[in-house]
């Protein structure tokens, strides 16, 4: 499918964009083409690196398919890929492919047998259960070797095919290619298609799966086994591709490489396991070839000294380094800039072209003091692409109840978490200006911005379950805690000091968080929705603490709200917010016939 541009006057534009399964196709075209290419003019180094990137990319989209689409640990990468090389060791003289295809059923039956405990482990248990995999394989293949006279590594002969010995170069690349590509259009498909629907359920909860229907123990055994069988002819290849097997090739370390591929190309997808697994083999080869093209002394001498330190430590500082920086991955990060590129132009004007409405005229502080809060041209923009905040000018003056008001997916709660810094921690890209009593905040993770003085009671997961009221109270401030509950509108909570904070009520819950947030003394006070969930009486109830607690602490406060009645009566002065903007601004008693609320009930 193809769409084609024209001008007003019929004519072609130029400019011929395929559909989604044209582009697919393109794509593996020029993959294969590429592939062809390589294989004919590479000269032997180069066939051996790019051998062993399409083998790792297999046994890496393998290990995807069970870590990142049905979020299952394993740490049996190099334990399945033992199996399938011993596998084709043993049955070397066998015509291609049948030692390949063995092997994808003896990796089945081990996956199989690696699934029964996994029926019963999650996490870190599940993982030292398929670690334990590891050590046994180590070892009886270890065994294998001295008994048949091969200490050093079983030799494997080429694959042979019609009489034709694929030995290492072009052909058995262009194989090695075939059986990736074959890998990935399987895979893609089960993902795509019912199968992964059920993967993923399960990776979000099992019990949630279970309650649904989803029979959860048929699903994770034929993850283990499917990405075993992957992982286990990816072995096979292997085998003939380095044509000796050794029991020294399948380490931990070697497993631990196959999670760092993962983790540098994006967890969850399989263009980021090939990528990944690209990054990994062809990073130290690099590397090892850099003190040669520099000067032999100074950097040049100390690189060539320490290259052996440095490849040891790159996985390390590889996954510390995108952990921190793009926990997302390779893949995810480029197809989301693609995104974002290929809906600018559909528009046909980049974002700093779009027409903006009117922005409300920027208020302004009296000057007297520092104001509480300031917000200036905030932008807050997601990972996908998505525009949550767009050019944000918000201002809370000392002692003063600000609302921002707007419907659900206004932009309201990303605001609140620029402000309190939750965002920037999350690698969300936070732009603008943002101060808390004068301290500018917009990069600083959520501890630094309340020690500037903000304090955030969230809309949700405000209290501690296992906690008991007064321990939440002690950990605020435990000589403060009777002062504060001698106050009239904290007094219920006094009864329930030994009550575990996950057995109160909606209301209760939202009383005791904003007791802790007063015990903590902020300056600024930031309320997500403080009326969700909760009847008229205690909505009323707690506006009455906000105020009361703004005029007898001096703070300033914060609201965002959907329910337009609680925040017209309690602010001082209200934003309007709508589409991640502020559309209107002033008192409440010129918001309140904003064609905004029109309709709203409640609104008064």
């Amino acid at each position: 499918m193809t769409a084609v541009d024209t001008t007003a006057g019929g004519g072609f534009r130029g400019r011929v964009r395929l559909g989604g399964r044209g582009r697919a196709i393109l794509r593996w075209v020029i993959g294969g083409i590429a592939l062809v290419a390589f294989a004919a003019t590479a000269n032997d180094f180069l066939l051996l690196v790019g051998g062993t990137v399409l083998i790792y990319a297999m046994s890496a989209v393998g290990l995807n398919w069970l870590m990142g689409e049905a979020g299952l640990v394993s740490l049996g990468n190099a334990a399945l890929m033992a199996t399938g090389a011993y596998t084709t060791a043993v049955l070397g003289d066998l015509p291609f492919p049948v030692p390949l295809l063995v092997s994808g059923a003896v990796g089945a039956a081990t996956g199989f047998l690696v699934a029964i405990p996994a029926l019963r482990l999650r996490g870190i248990y599940l993982a030292l259960a398929t670690l334990a995999l590891q050590y046994f394989v180590a070892f009886a293949g270890d065994r294998y070797q001295t008994a048949t006279g091969g200490a050093s590594g079983l030799q494997v002969r080429p694959p042979s095919v019609g009489g034709y010995e694929l030995d290492l170069g072009g052909p058995l690349i262009v194989v090695l290619g075939g059986c990736l590509g074959l890998t990935i259009l399987v895979v893609r498909g089960l993902s795509r298609h019912a199968p992964g629907r059920m993967w993923n359920v399960i990776r979000e909860s099992e019990l949630a799966a279970g309650a649904i229907g989803v029979n959860v123990v048929r699903w994770k055994i034929s993850a283990f086994v499917g990405s075993s069988i992957v992982v286990s002819v990816a072995g096979s290849l292997l085998a003939y591709h380095a044509q000796l097997v050794s029991s020294d090739m399948f380490s931990l370390d070697f497993a631990i490489s196959f999670i760092v591929m993962l983790i540098i190309g994006g967890l969850g997808t399989v263009s980021g396991a090939v990528l990944g697994a690209a990054v990994v083999v062809v990073l130290p080869y690099l590397l090892s070839s850099l003190p040669g093209a520099l000067p032999s002394t100074g950097a040049g001498e100390w690189l060539s000294e320490n290259i052996h330190y440095i490849n040891n430590g790159l996985y390390g500082v590889l996954v510390l380094g995108f952990l921190l920086y793009r926990p997302e991955g390779i893949a995810p990060t480029v197809r989301g800039a693609f995104r974002r590129r290929d809906r600018d132009r559909d528009r046909g004007r980049t974002p700093a072209d779009e027409p903006r409405p009117e922005r409300p005229r920027v208020r302004e502080n009296d000057g007297r003091r520092p104001a509480a809060l300031e917000i200036r041209d905030l932008h807050v923009t997601y990972s996908t692409g998505a525009r949550a905040v767009d050019g944000l000018d918000v201002l809370v003056r000392p002692g003063e109840i600000v609302a921002v008001y707007g419907r659900n997916g206004a932009g309201k709660s990303s605001t609140l978490r620029a402000v309190t810094g939750f965002l920037a921690w999350e690698q969300t890209r936070v732009r603008g200006e943002i101060s808390v009593c004068g301290t500018p905040v917009t990069t600083l993770p959520p501890e630094k911005t309340a020690a500037a003085g903000a304090v955030l009671v969230p809309e949700r997961d405000k209290v501690f379950p296992s906690l008991t009221v007064g321990e939440h109270l002690a950990l605020a401030d435990p000589d403060g805690a009777a002062q504060l509950l001698e106050r009239p509108y904290f007094a219920g909570l006094s009864e329930r000091l030994d009550q575990q904070a996950g057995l109160l009520s909606g209301g209760e819950r939202q009383l005791l968080a904003l007791s802790v947030a007063a015990l903590l003394r902020p300056d600024l006070l930031l309320v997500d929705e403080f009326s969700l969930g909760l009847a008229p009486a205690m909505i009323q109830r707690i506006g009455d603490v906000i105020r009361e607690l703004r005029d007898e602490q001096g703070m300033s406060v914060l609201l965002v709200e959907q329910n337009a009645a609680a925040a017209l009566r309690l602010a001082d002065h209200v934003y309007l917010m709508e589409a991640g903007r502020i559309v209107a601004a002033g008192p409440p008693s010129e918001m309140a016939d904003h064609e905004l609320l029109s309709g709203v009930p409640g609104n008064v």
